[in-house]
């Protein structure tokens, strides 16, 4: 993306020097994919903050394994993720089906709006630091 913003800003100076109006670059758009949102590493501990105003902590394991659990600690889900292309897949032990999602870019504040297959958001997502005395970070 850097290199497109930086030949477009070229063809703009370009432009100055010209009398014909150099046709506008296309805006960006604030969705990305999963990788791009977190920087390409996505293990870590996140706050989920679902449409229905749910909150799940969810810690995504460097093993492909993820765990989900109440604020408190309590574990509500585990299963194993993987990245497909731009998209995050989380595939929960047992008879649930494989759900996948794709991400927005971060907000001020790190958060990003994850999306199911039809576009719809999902939920609201931050990295936040877990340990032991947090009781938001979730039993292992």
């Amino acid at each position: 993306m850097r290199k497109f913003v930086f030949a477009a800003a070229i063809v703009s100076l370009a432009a100055c020097g010209s009398k014909e109006e150099a046709p506008p670059a296309p805006a960006e758009t604030d969705y990305t994919g999963i990788g791009d949102t977190a920087t390409g590493d996505m293990t870590g501990t996140y706050e989920v903050k679902n449409a229905d105003g749910s909150v799940v902590i969810e810690t995504i394991n460097a093993d492909g394994t993820y765990v989900d659990a109440t604020p408190d600690g309590a574990e509500t889900e585990r299963g194993t993720w993987r990245q497909d292309g731009a998209n995050m897949c989380f595939d929960p032990a047992g008879d649930a089906p494989e759900a996948c999602f794709a991400g927005g870019a971060p907000g001020p504040d790190g958060s990003f709006e994850i999306r199911d297959a039809q576009g719809n958001v999902a939920s609201t997502v931050r990295k936040i630091e877990a340990d032991a005395g947090n009781a938001m970070a979730p039993a292992q």
